[in-house]
C-alpha cells in the first residue's frame, strides 16, 4: 500500500477453489483504491508533492551556500586572481535563486487551485486556510518582497548578485546579497517594498530571506497535510486497517 493505494499485480489471481467464498483480490484491491480513505491519503500526498517542488530548490540554494563554508571550496573559487571562477558562482547562485522563486510561485498557484477543485464546499477549512495565507504571507513584508522579486526577473532582469565574506578570528561565513541600488531603479516596486528594500542597507541577505520563507512555507505545508489528515480521519483508519487485512490475505494466499 502506498499514498496512491494498493498497486496492482499481475500475480493476484486465484484459482476458482482459492477464490470460492471470498471476494477476488483484485475487486478487493479495486474497492480500497476507490475508498474514501485512499481518496484522503491522496490528498495528503499532493500537499506533499506541491510543497517538495519549492523545498527542493530551496535545498539546492542552500546547499551551494554551504559548501562554501568550507575555505577548501571557496578559497580557490575567491581568489582575487580567479575572477572568471567568481562569475561562474555567482552565475550559479542566479540561477538558483531563478528557480527558487519561479517555484515559490508555483506552489502557491498548484496549491491555491488544489483546495478549490477539492475543498470548495468545506467553508471551514477554505477560512482557515485563507486565514493562514493571509496572516502567514499576505501581510509579511518579506514574502511580498521575494514575490516581487519574481516579477523583478520575469519582466526585468536576473537581479545582481554579490557574495559577502565575514571573517573573525573564530568564524568564516560566505553568503549571497543582491545589491539594494539597482533594485531600487525598477519602478514597479510598492512603497511599502521600495522603503523595506531602502532599510535593508545597501545590500538584501537573500539566503536568509529565502530560508526565513521556506521555512515558514514549510510550517504551512504540515499544517495542511495534518488539517486534511484530521478531516478524513475515521475514512483513512477504516482504509489502513483494511488494507492490513488484505496484505495478510494475500500473504496467505501466495505464501508471503
Amino acid at each position: 500500500m502506498t499514498e496512491t493505494g494498493v498497486q496492482p499485480n499481475p500475480a493476484y489471481k486465484q484459482t476458482a477453489s482459492e477464490g470460492a467464498g471470498r471476494p477476488s483480490l483484485l475487486d478487493w484491491q479495486e474497492r480500497l483504491n476507490a475508498s474514501s480513505g485512499c481518496r484522503a491519503i491522496a490528498l495528503r500526498g499532493r500537499v506533499k508533492r506541491i510543497g517538495y517542488v519549492f523545498q527542493g530548490n530551496v535545498a539546492q540554494y542552500k546547499s551551494l551556500v554551504a559548501e562554501l563554508q568550507n575555505p577548501a571550496v571557496s578559497g580557490p573559487i575567491l581568489d582575487v586572481h580567479n575572477s572568471e571562477g567568481h562569475d561562474q558562482l555567482l552565475s550559479e547562485a542566479e540561477r538558483l535563486l531563478h528557480n527558487v522563486l519561479m517555484a515559490m510561485s508555483t506552489r502557491v498557484d498548484q496549491q491555491r487551485c488544489f483546495m478549490e477543485e477539492h475543498f470548495q464546499d468545506d467553508l471551514a477549512l477554505m477560512n482557515e486556510y485563507r486565514g493562514k495565507v493571509v496572516s502567514m504571507f499576505t501581510d509579511d513584508v518579506e514574502a511580498k518582497f521575494l514575490k516581487g522579486l519574481r516579477n523583478y526577473i520575469t519582466h526585468a532582469e536576473l537581479p545582481v548578485a554579490q557574495s559577502r565574506q565575514t571573517f573573525s578570528r573564530e568564524s568564516f561565513e560566505i553568503t549571497f546579497t543582491l545589491p539594494a541600488e539597482p533594485l531600487l531603479a525598477w519602478s514597479r516596486w510598492s512603497g511599502e517594498l521600495r522603503a523595506w528594500i531602502a532599510g535593508q542597507g545597501e545590500a538584501i541577505v537573500i539566503v536568509d530571506v529565502v530560508d526565513t520563507y521556506a521555512r515558514k512555507a514549510g510550517e504551512f505545508d504540515k499544517w495542511l497535510f495534518e488539517r486534511i489528515a484530521l478531516k478524513y480521519r475515521s475514512d483513512i483508519d477504516v482504509y489502513l486497517r483494511e488494507c492490513v487485512e488484505f496484505d495478510r490475505e494475500v500473504d496467505r494466499v501466495f505464501g508471503g
